[in-house]
């Protein structure tokens, strides 16, 4: 057996959980035909109606030339309306389409996330869950 010498650095261990964790994740979601970056937007607006693309941005940590193609994507799959904010902003919202596939991705996400948190004992999963917001929040 070969000796891995990065499987004790903490950052290295939190990135392979990661990519393990969002390949199942996006494997799931492939029955919606939703890639991740699709269905986080979706679960985020659904949270923060009327919330713009630029927020979204923020949040998710994508950058705008990013954000404006899966927007569109979503908009002219039907699952976005757009309404106008300001004279310069629009504010999106899920449309009745988007409500549906919200829900169906909502309940993916949440299965996906107990069957992580499951691996764990019940006494440590929210210590887990705070020391991951910690290392996160930090930045």
């Amino acid at each position: 057996m070969l000796n891995d010498p990065l499987r004790d650095y903490p950052g290295y261990a939190l990135r392979r959980a990661s990519l393990s964790s969002m390949s199942v994740l996006a494997k799931r979601l492939e029955v919606l035909e939703l890639r991740l970056v699709e269905a986080s937007v979706l679960l985020v607006i659904g949270a923060n109606p009327c919330i713009t693309q630029s927020q979204i941005g923020r949040m998710l940590d994508i950058a705008g030339a990013n954000m404006a193609p899966v927007v569109n994507g979503l908009y002219s799959r039907g699952m976005l309306e757009k309404q106008v904010l300001n004279g310069r902003s629009q504010a999106l919202v899920l449309s009745d389409k988007g409500r549906a596939l919200h829900a169906r991705t909502r309940r993916i996400f949440e299965a996906h996330e107990e069957s992580l948190l499951e691996r764990l004992p019940k006494r440590l999963r929210e210590p887990f869950l705070e020391a991951l917001r910690c290392l996160w929040e930090a930045d």
